[in-house]
């Protein structure tokens, strides 16, 4: 599964003013154009996961996630802080990207090759990050993550 499929140009913020998490994803969360009450849940359940255990996963990245019944396929949003912030109070950098990941409660399987896409995808370190804060519209961003997915896809098949 690649993540550049799952990725639509309305669900991405370019540029967040957020400097905590809590406000980047309330942010994400309010482009997916959910009712007050419905983001609302969604943000507390996401913050419960992050009090699990933090979805920073390195590399300027984290990847919040979580699962929801109503929904009847997986849903892809991205958020890119040009300044960055601590995400949690063990980050040794600051994040810049942030992928966040809602899926179905019935597709636990789906959820979890989404989440190896944003995983490998984030491997790609400081270079895609560099990439990716350039970005000035939502489709540069796309085509950003197109790419890095796609010359991985040629290494494994012809190198």
């Amino acid at each position: 599964m690649k993540l550049y499929n799952s990725l639509d140009p309305q669900l991405i913020q370019l540029d967040s003013d957020a400097d905590d998490k809590e406000e980047f994803l309330r942010q994400l969360i309010g482009k997916l154009n959910l009712k007050v009450k419905q983001a609302d849940e969604l943000l507390e359940k996401l913050m419960e996961r992050e009090r699990q255990g933090s979805t920073s996963i390195g590399n300027h990245s984290a990847v919040p996630h979580t699962k929801m019944k109503s929904l009847k396929e997986p849903v892809v949003a991205i958020g890119i802080s040009k300044q960055g912030f601590l995400y949690h109070k063990n980050d040794p950098e600051p994040v810049h990207l942030i992928i966040l990941i809602l899926s179905p409660s019935q597709s636990p399987v789906i959820h979890l090759q989404i989440l190896a896409a944003a995983a490998s995808l984030v491997k790609k370190g400081k270079p895609l990050i560099n990439d990716l804060l350039a970005v000035s519209r939502p489709v540069e961003l796309i085509n950003i993550v197109t790419e890095y997915e796609m010359s991985k896809e040629n290494r494994d098949n012809y190198g």
